[in-house]
């Protein structure tokens, strides 16, 4: 998706010849949202996906007794995140009549729904009794910001610097909620089980142009304002806030365990299922095998 890590790696390692250097030769395609993703994998029109948790438990979920989707690597995990909730200025100095009010911002059928339980339940209000503003993107979501059509919205990255300049302002930031989304690496079962190799070389390919980037970041704003249109504002805010994660680690793991509970809890599906029956970390363990620390 344009502006996430995955892009910029797929965008800036091609352009660089980076993924020519280790034999994976590369097409890429931009999905809206992850359930996208997800089916373009299944059903072979990608061989890899990325996928945030949020989008993966649901899909395990609702389709674990039959799905050939398969997770083989981490790939980013949130850090360090500017932005938080936002509210309308009238509720800046007092966080309590945000109980009941005109609503909380949500993006259909994405994380945005856990956060605003995680954040109702810090705010110390019943979530039953709280208003749901739906939207069906990021930018009807700003629409809504500037329009006052709604009370709070937790939002980061550019996004978040948007919200501001329409008047709304930051209650809780981002690191007092500690509110992650991570994101991993997916692609169906058996291009796992016959293609090992090319997946240890994409991974080996995708920390390459990570690296890349990260030495070269000024290069790569202009190369991505220039071939795409992108704001060089917008690259910085996602590269500070987003850590590349290639590999699987314990706290990955349990990131997707919580995650799954909440959408058990949560009436998101009705099968309960352990998400370890679908992580494969065998390519992975080719390239980066000190990187692999889940017990």
């Amino acid at each position: 998706m344009t502006g996430n890590l995955d892009y910029y790696i797929a965008v800036i390692g091609k352009a660089q010849g980076i993924f020519e250097e280790y034999g994976v030769d590369l097409e890429y395609t931009e999905y809206a949202y992850g359930i996208n993703t997800i089916d373009a994998v299944v059903n072979g029109t990608s061989d890899i996906g990325n996928m945030a948790n949020y989008a993966l438990v649901n899909r395990f979920g609702n389709t674990s007794q039959d799905t050939d989707l398969l997770i083989f690597s981490e790939l980013s995990s949130s850090v360090g995140q500017n932005g938080g909730l936002y509210v309308a200025p009238e509720y800046a100095d007092d966080l309590s009549a945000l109980d009941g009010s005109t609503g909380f911002i949500t993006t259909v059928g994405t994380v945005q729904d856990y956060y605003n339980s995680v954040i109702i339940e810090y705010l110390g209000f019943e979530e039953s009794e709280q208003n749901i503003i739906s939207t069906d993107s990021t930018q009807t979501a700003l629409a809504v910001v500037q329009n006052n059509e709604a009370s709070a919205w937790y939002v980061t990255g550019a996004n978040a610097e948007r919200a501001e300049s329409y008047g709304w302002v930051l209650a809780i930031p981002a690191d007092d909620l500690n509110l992650t989304t991570g994101a991993y690496f997916v692609t169906s079962q058996s291009y796992n089980e016959e293609n090992k190799e090319a997946l240890a070389a994409w991974l080996e390919a995708s920390q390459a142009a990570y690296d890349w980037i990260n030495e070269n970041q000024e290069e790569t704003a202009e190369y991505l304002e220039s071939t795409t249109g992108l704001d060089p504002n917008d690259f910085y805010s996602t590269w500070e806030s987003t850590a590349c994660a290639i590999g699987f680690s314990q706290e990955g793991l349990e990131d997707l365990q919580i995650m799954q509970e909440w959408c058990y809890e949560n009436g998101k599906y009705d099968n309960e299922f352990e998400v370890t029956d679908f992580i494969d970390t065998s390519a992975l363990e080719l390239v980066f095998p000190d990187k692999v620390t889940i017990e």
